[in-house]
């Protein structure tokens, strides 16, 4: 009677290792460490997407291929859960979009000033939001051109034919001079225009200061400084910019947030040694939070743990910027294209997270896409957390959900969710969570249960669930206005799954191991096994030594089916065991790391 049980228990086991979307959280396996991470429901997913000279994009002149490039793009990241797009609309004083200030990029059509025939911004625009991915505008500011490339004449003509007086030339580079008052209303003009044209969810200012070398400003100076220091008139100039800005954006379009991204190092302190935000470019982001003149910062704070002789080590930075916060959020900003940087983004992303602040940015694209899962650190999707000084007030919930269940021709089936929100509400959500569990009361507040992020509009969704893990499956919905603020969710609908509920009434829980089960080009291992009774349980790895390299579970389970998942992107090549203990009972199950 056991033997057969046994046989029936791993043939069960067989099909839970297929369905992923139960596995438990992923924990992270280092070489004699075990780091668990947590899985925050609202964290900020972000990536730089740099166009200048086609870094991320564009790698082709053809718009059909860009326009695939772009949707792709936008594609993988929605699958690995990222959030939020900095996509660069102005590298040199030239546009991705169509500016009535500025011409053109090049790297469009190979022609500068030339018309692509298409509107990038758009484009990305209607695509990031078709899958509730934010998109937010980033502007390289005071940097506008290198003085070996030709600047030929285009409509509207570059900013380095229609006022030189205003630009000075830095070691090859021409830089606006940001002591200029007109110069400074001609960057808001062209952030107003593109903030009025276009539904960009944030304006990101980069290069928001002066250069680091030395700058010949001694004319302006002595015309506008009156009776400050050049550093704090130097410091006010720069503030100035973002004092006004922000005012004018959030006048025409209250609802959009204006970030920017300092250096690294706001001031040295302590050990930390570098060039100076504050005082070496008269950056002074942290007089713009407590001003309340920005509504985030990403600082760039590009190093690695344990940093590489003379630089700063990421977690005393992050560290120091976490505690500097005056109630805006902080993005940590992640060099990714530093090798030394690369190989620890899980790592960044955990202390990230142990010092609370908001999420995380990579520079760039191209840096991370073969990295995408982060270690399993992006395993679930995460909403963007709300700033409640823009907008605190949620929307409507939706109503009226109803869940259908259709069999397939497979084990499994459909499980389909209708829903409706009020006519002609006065807060119209963007955006919905579908919720799913197989657990009573569904936890809307645990992000293991996000099953999907989908527009408001689509007023459905069809699961498609193949390999079922439970005899009942309970969903709820909710939504999301713009500002990311959530309604209440729907009451939770349950529905069965006949055939796995016919099965599990017949199925009596043994103590049992299912084989590990390894996703194709996933850094994941997966562990299925099943406890007879409630027990302590422990799920281990062993190297080819038999020694101990991480503790998977540790903990007193009820009788059931488990799946407990982890990252073993920290292994070495070889052979490991999995070992499952539960009470007296041990049972060992070996499975191979190839690189």
């Amino acid at each position: 009677m056991i033997s057969n049980l046994r046989s029936r228990s791993q043939t069960f086991l067989r099909s839970l290792a297929v369905a992923l979307f139960a596995a438990a959280a992923a924990v992270p396996v280092h070489p004699q460490e075990n780091r668990t991470s947590t899985f925050p429901k609202r964290e900020v997913r972000a990536v730089w997407i740099a166009t200048i000279n086609g870094l991320d994009w564009p790698k082709s002149a053809v718009a059909a291929e860009q326009q695939e490039s772009l949707r792709r793009m936008v594609v993988e990241l929605r699958r690995a859960h990222f959030n939020t797009i900095f996509f660069q609309v102005r590298g040199r004083g030239d546009a991705m979009y169509r500016s009535r200030f500025e011409p053109w990029a090049q790297s469009l059509t190979g022609t500068f000033g030339k018309d692509p025939g298409w509107d990038p911004l758009q484009f990305l625009l209607d695509t990031a939001h078709a899958y509730g991915i934010e998109v937010h505008a980033w502007v390289n500011t005071y940097l506008i051109k290198s003085s070996r490339l030709e600047t030929p004449e285009t409509t509207p003509r570059h900013i380095v034919l229609d006022h030189p007086e205003w630009l000075r030339n830095v070691e090859g580079e021409y830089w606006i001079d940001p002591g200029i008052p007109p110069a400074r209303k001609y960057l808001a003009d062209v952030v107003l225009d593109l903030v009025t044209r276009y539904d960009v969810d944030g304006i990101q200012f980069d290069f928001i200061r002066y250069p680091a070398r030395p700058f010949q400003d001694d004319a302006t100076f002595k015309k506008y400084g009156g009776k400050s220091s050049r550093a704090d008139w130097r410091r006010e100039n720069v503030t100035a910019f973002v004092r006004d800005v922000y005012g004018k954006i959030h006048t025409a379009r209250p609802e959009v947030k204006v970030g920017s991204a300092p250096i690294g190092i706001y001031q040295n302190f302590g050990s930390v040694r570098g060039l100076q935000s504050y005082s070496d470019l008269s950056q002074d982001s942290r007089l713009w939070l407590k001003e309340g003149i920005q509504d985030y910062l990403v600082p760039q704070v590009y190093w690695s743990l344990g940093a590489q002789p003379g630089d700063p080590d990421f977690a005393e930075v992050a560290r120091e910027w976490s505690a500097q916060r005056f109630g805006r959020h902080l993005y940590l900003g992640v060099g990714a294209y530093k090798p030394d940087v690369h190989g620890q983004l899980p790592e960044l992303i955990d202390i990230s997270r142990s010092l609370n602040v908001r999420g995380n940015a990579f520079f760039r694209y191209e840096n991370i896409s073969d990295v995408m899962a982060m270690g399993g650190r992006y395993a679930s999707p995460a909403n963007i957390p709300p700033m409640p000084w823009i907008d605190s007030i949620p929307p409507l919930p939706p109503q009226n959900l109803q869940v259908t269940f259709d069999a397939g021709k497979e084990a499994g089936g459909i499980f389909t969710l209708h829903w409706t929100f009020p006519q002609n509400g006065p807060r119209e959500a963007a955006y919905c969570n579908i919720y799913r569990s197989t657990s009573q009361p569904l936890d809307t507040g645990d992000p293991l249960n996000i099953l999907a992020i989908v527009p408001s509009t689509a007023g459905m969704y069809a699961d498609t669930i193949r390999h079922p893990v439970s005899g009942k499956y309970y969903y709820a919905v909710s939504g999301f206005d713009r500002g990311n603020n959530e309604s209440a969710a729907t009451p939770a609908q349950s529905v069965t799954m006949p055939e796995v509920l016919a099965l599990s009434r017949e199925f009596s829980p043994v103590n049992a191991l299912g084989d590990c089960f390894r996703q194709p080009s996933s850094t994941l291992v997966y562990f299925p096994y099943e406890v007879e009774k409630p027990s302590p349980v422990f799920v281990k790895i062993l190297d080819g030594n038999n020694i101990e390299v991480a503790t998977v579970v540790d903990a007193v389970q009820q009788a059931g089916s488990y799946i407990a998942a982890a990252d073993i992107s920290r292994l070495s090549r070889g052979n490991y065991t999995c070992m499952f203990i539960a009470g007296e009972y041990t049972e060992k199950k070996s499975f191979r790391v190839d690189r």
